[in-house]
C-alpha cells in the first residue's frame, strides 16, 4: 500500500521550499510557519448508546467518537444549549444527528428543525440522514423533508398537514411560513425537541440582526405550544462563538471549540505580492497544479 499521506506531505514541503527559493517570488515571502499534525483524540459519551445507534455508528465505519463529539453529545442529551465551533470536516453533523435519531427511537413523534443558509447544504444533510437512518432499516418511517423556495405549493401543504420528524429549511421560510402561520404547524411545534442552526458564523451584520429576531420569535412560538427544544449551533472556527449564539437567541449557551479530530501538518505562508494579489495567486496556483497538488483558491465573488 502506498503511503499517500507521506507523498502528499513531501509534495507540499517541496512546493513551499521551491517557492521560498524562487528568484521571482522568494523575496515576497515574509513569513513561513508549520503547524504540526496531531492524531485523533477518541472518547465515549457518558451514557451508552441504544443498540440501534451503535449499529449506525459501526456501519458508518466509525470506531469511536472524537473527544469533542462525545463531549457535545453529553451536553445535548442533557438538554443544554450548545455551540460547536471546530474546523471543517471535524464531524459536526454526527454531533446532532445521533441525538436526533435517539430522540426518534424513544418517541416516533419527536421533531427536529434544521436551519441552513444554503439550499445545497440542506440537500447534503438530507442525503446523509437518510443514509444513516433508512439504509440499515433501523426505523420504520423516519421522515425528513426540505421546505424552501423550491418546494411546490402542493408539497408544502402536504408537509404542513403531515409534518416530518426532521424539517430542513432556511431563515426566510421560518419567517414567512412557520412563524407567520404557526397554527398550521401546531403538530410540528408540539413535538419539537431540537433546533439545529448550521453555519451560524454567517449570521452577522444585518443578516445577524434579522436572524436574532427570527430565533426569538421561534422561541416564543415554541413556548406557546409548550415545547422547549435544545438549540445546537454549528460554526466554523470564530473568535466568539458563545457570544454570537447568545446574542442570536438570548439563551445561555455552552461552547466546544477544541477538536479531537486528527489534523495533518499545515504550512502557513505569508506573502507581500509585488505584482498584486491576483497575479501572484495565479502563479502560485500554476505551480501547485504543475505538481499535482489538490488546490482551492478563495476569492471575492
Amino acid at each position: 500500500m502506498h503511503n499517500t499521506k507521506g507523498i502528499k506531505e513531501k509534495g507540499i514541503k517541496e512546493y513551499v521550499q521551491s517557492l521560498m527559493a524562487s528568484e521571482r517570488l522568494g523575496d515576497q515571502v515574509v513569513h513561513h510557519m508549520v503547524i504540526p499534525d496531531h492524531p485523533p483524540i477518541l472518547s465515549k459519551p457518558g451514557k451508552p448508546w441504544p443498540e440501534q445507534i451503535k449499529t449506525i455508528i459501526k456501519s458508518a465505519g466509525i470506531h469511536g467518537l472524537y473527544q469533542h463529539q462525545a463531549d457535545a453529545v453529553d451536553l445535548i442529551r442533557s438538554g443544554r444549549h450548545l455551540v460547536v465551533a471546530t474546523p471543517t470536516a471535524s464531524g459536526k453533523t454526527l454531533i446532532y444527528n445521533l441525538p436526533v435519531l435517539e430522540n426518534m427511537l424513544k418517541n416516533p413523534e419527536s421533531k427536529a428543525l434544521y436551519i441552513f443558509p444554503l439550499k445545497a447544504l440542506a440537500q447534503d444533510q438530507m442525503s446523509t440522514f437518510k443514509e444513516m437512518a433508512e439504509t440499515h432499516g433501523l426505523m420504520k418511517e423516519p421522515t425528513i423533508e426540505i421546505y424552501d423556495g423550491d418546494t411546490t405549493a402542493w408539497h408544502r401543504k402536504r408537509i404542513r398537514e403531515a409534518p416530518p420528524n426532521i424539517l430542513l429549511t432556511n431563515p426566510e421560510m421560518i419567517h414567512l411560513s412557520l412563524l407567520a402561520h404557526h397554527r398550521k404547524w401546531a403538530d410540528f411545534f408540539c413535538g419539537l425537541d431540537m433546533v439545529v442552526v448550521d453555519e451560524v458564523h454567517t449570521y452577522r451584520g444585518i443578516m445577524g440582526s434579522h436572524m436574532a429576531q427570527v430565533l426569538r420569535r421561534l422561541r416564543r412560538i415554541c413556548s406557546f405550544y409548550r415545547a422547549d427544544p435544545t438549540f445546537v449551533f454549528c460554526s466554523a472556527t470564530v473568535s466568539n462563538p458563545s457570544q454570537l449564539a447568545q446574542q442570536l437567541t438570548g439563551l445561555t449557551v455552552d461552547t466546544i471549540t477544541k477538536s479531537g479530530a486528527p489534523m495533518g501538518a499545515k504550512h502557513l505562508v505569508f506573502m507581500n505580492p509585488v505584482q498584486g494579489p491576483a497575479q501572484t495567486a495565479i502563479l502560485l496556483l500554476k505551480a501547485a497544479l504543475h505538481r499535482g497538488l489538490r488546490t482551492i483558491v478563495y476569492t471575492q465573488s
